[in-house]
């Protein structure tokens, strides 16, 4: 956990620190039984009054249920209103005489792996914005600094498309830091797995994403989907639907 944290501050002193980020701790998990105790723990710091008083942000404690690498299981997204507000937050965990970091801690080294992490500032949302968004589709994606203004233009056109028929959200990221050769990605929010199977099985969807699909062949090298669902959401001072409008 130290090592991932430390990571993500070194990052921090080059990246940008005024837009809304998201950063990904990916974490490896042998068996459910040592998830269980990671969600308990995470329960209780996240109910702590050190959270309370200090986190800027909302927390959420995924599952990986497609893609990813083989190494992660489970991740932790803080969502946080910039970059400047996550140092704050890591200055804070990093102190070694608190003791709800210490116990979170000891509880999270013990039943897990850290991979990782990953830091993402968003560009853009479209769709309708929803806290009950639970399921989530991860597409990430290489593409060169001068195509950026064509794919957005492009994502703009699809939401337009796509927009009376769309059920949940999506939204385009840049993959600041801990991607490798991915540079941006997309999330797009469903409120179940139904949902997601529903609209991919669509006419709307073919018609909608056909000329996307086109166009964005053209300015990125795909990489492979993830699915991830939320395990939980801890709300602090930001929900999901804050963050993103």
């Amino acid at each position: 956990m130290k090592k991932i944290i430390y990571i993500a501050m070194f990052l921090a002193s080059s990246l940008s620190f005024t837009s809304p980020t998201w950063i990904e701790y990916l974490i490896k998990v042998d068996n459910p039984q040592n998830a269980a105790k990671i969600v308990a723990a995470t329960d209780q710091f996240m109910s702590s009054d050190f959270v309370k008083n200090n986190f800027k942000g909302s927390l959420h404690l995924n599952a990986y249920i497609a893609g990813g690498k083989v190494e992660e299981t489970h991740s932790f997204a803080l969502l946080q209103p910039s970059l400047a507000e996550h140092e704050i937050w890591l200055a804070k965990v990093s102190d070694p005489n608190n003791e709800e970091v210490r116990k979170f801690g000891s509880v999270l080294n013990a039943n897990s792996e850290g991979v990782g992490s990953r830091i993402n500032v968003f560009i853009q949302t479209y769709g309708t914005p929803s806290n009950k968004d639970t399921v989530w589709a991860i597409y990430p994606f290489r593409t060169k600094a001068s195509n950026v203004e064509d794919i957005v233009e492009a994502t703009e056109d699809l939401n337009e498309a796509i927009k009376d028929s769309f059920p949940g959200q999506f939204g385009l990221s840049e993959r600041m830091a801990g991607g490798g050769m991915q540079t941006h990605l997309y999330t797009v929010g469903y409120e179940s797995l139904a949902e997601m199977e529903k609209w991919e099985d669509s006419a709307s969807r073919d018609t909608g994403l056909s000329p996307f699909d086109k166009e964005m062949d053209k300015l990125v090298e795909w990489h492979e989907r993830e699915i991830v669902r939320n395990i939980r959401v801890y709300d602090s001072a930001m929900t999901l639907q804050d963050f993103v409008e």
